[in-house]
């Protein structure tokens, strides 16, 4: 059975620009991490450096790849979730104001807080 996220996900398709590796894009992100499609090889516990495009701005941050899913395909081997272990501490106002910016609230995941039923 899924859990319920502790932070909502938003399905945005952002630039991530990583060291020593190919951009890659979004498929969703949070204040605590992203979602991203596999161009190159990464593993499960790999640490990436890199900056995330919030419009013409570049967020820096380090993380960690918690899970990949492997697939085949010409294109895309996969994909791979990556938790921040560090961000700027206003990147979360930051995320919400590029997506105020874009006019639209896309939601994909609820928080922990609303699947229990509180606000």
């Amino acid at each position: 059975m899924l859990q319920p996220r502790g932070l909502p996900r938003y399905a945005h398709r952002l630039a991530i620009r990583l060291r020593g590796m190919l951009p890659v894009y979004t498929h969703d992100v949070s204040e605590g991490g992203f979602c991203a499609d596999m161009l190159q090889p990464v593993k499960r516990g790999g640490l990436l450096e890199g900056a995330i495009v919030l419009g013409a701005e570049e967020v820096p941050f380090q993380g960690e790849v918690v899970w990949t899913r492997q697939a085949a395909g010409e294109r895309v081997r996969g994909r791979y979730g990556v938790r921040f272990t560090t961000i700027p501490e206003d990147f979360g106002r930051r995320l919400q104001e590029y997506r105020r910016l874009q006019g639209r609230r896309l939601v994909r995941w609820h928080t922990a807080e609303r699947a229990s039923g509180s606000p």
